[in-house]
């Protein structure tokens, strides 16, 4: 379990661009995923927790609401072992995609390795309507996938690549990417990174660009928007009395407009009618943090939290005026309160 001392530092280094490499890792921890939905059961070999990242193309209040401007959201979602050591033959990855209020023909989710000096696709789960939960399928006969839904409705991936498909050791990067067409030929996209520390016995050569947890939320045109969390790793552990992470909402510096809001909520549900804001931080016009892709700390009290797992939602919102309407990314993340 890592402490809160290593923590504390990380916050004090993460302010930067590209934090330094004397990454910390938690020793093994076997358990239950933090924050996990009932659908995943699984005991993993060390402590994880679920991550969600969301994109959500939906128009602003003065912009026009229709078929083309709100195609709603798609998470993708994870218990990532972050920051944690890996030294088995595969690391196994339970993905959940949900598709809410979505149009699209949801496609393929894949997982890419990140090196120091490469990038591979290594495992790619097709989203089909008519498989089992917890497998990867392959394309349909179309060559895609052809997973639709009215509402809100889940599926269920699990990747288990081989830890030798990284080029190198160390501290490595992992990327998951879900593509979902939509019916005007634009696309929407979620992604969400990370970092772990892989053990495979090739050479040490540890990633060092931008190597914090981060999602982000893709549509065509406006490209990226995101949300990070710059306090790596995320408490295994719990909180209490006032707990300051650092995060960052702004836009990416591959993305065609700026990011234009920024909110921070802890335990919302916007899927409930009314939507449920939660307990919100900040909600106000521009990035959190300096721009471009800066960071700041958030102040939580957490004392004023039930004991127990909640989540805090990270979102930045990027207005395209071109396209009529703002693409979000979003990244939840779990975190236990013992005051």
């Amino acid at each position: 379990m890592r402490r809160f001392l290593a923590l504390a530092i990380a916050i004090a280094l993460t302010c930067t661009l590209a934090p330094a490499l004397n990454f910390a890792t938690a020793q093994a921890a076997a358990g239950p995923c933090i924050g996990a939905p009932p659908a995943d059961t699984t005991a993993y070999a060390e402590t994880r927790q679920f991550v969600d990242t969301q994109s959500w193309w939906m128009p602003d209040v003065d912009q026009p609401n229709n078929s083309t401007t709100n195609t709603g959201h798609v998470h993708l979602g994870a218990c990532i072992p972050e920051r944690e050591t890996i030294s088995s033959d595969n690391i196994s990855v339970n993905v959940r995609v949900i598709l809410h209020d979505n149009p699209g023909t949801a496609n393929y989710v894949s997982m890419v390795f990140i090196s120091s000096n490469s990038e591979t696709v290594v495992q790619k789960c097709y989203l089909r309507a008519s498989a089992s939960n917890f497998t990867c399928p392959g394309p349909g006969n179309s060559g895609k996938g052809d997973f639709v839904c009215t509402g809100t409705c889940e599926r269920w991936l699990t990747f288990s690549p081989p830890i030798s498909a990284f080029k190198h050791a160390g501290l490595q990067e992992i990327h998951l990417r879900a593509f979902v067409p939509e019916p005007d030929g634009n696309e929407m996209r979620a992604s969400l990174n990370w970092q772990t520390d892989i053990q495979n016995g090739k050479s040490v050569s540890n990633v060092s660009r931008y190597t914090f947890l981060r999602g982000k939320g893709w549509y065509t045109h406006a490209r990226y928007c995101e949300a990070s969390v710059r306090s790596v790793p995320i408490p295994d552990g719990p909180v209490s009395g006032i707990w300051t992470p650092v995060v960052g909402l702004a836009t990416h510096p591959d993305s065609a407009v700026p990011a234009t809001h920024s909110f921070i909520s802890i335990d919302p549900d916007f899927h409930a009618v009314p939507p449920n804001p939660g307990t919100v931080l900040r909600d106000a016009a521009g990035p959190y943090g300096p721009e471009p892709f800066g960071a700041a700390p958030i102040s939580i009290d957490t004392r004023t939290l039930a004991n127990g797992v909640h989540k805090l939602h990270l979102r930045s919102s990027c207005r395209d005026n071109k396209l009529e309407s703002t693409n979000s990314g979003v990244t939840v993340i779990p975190f236990t309160v013992a005051n």
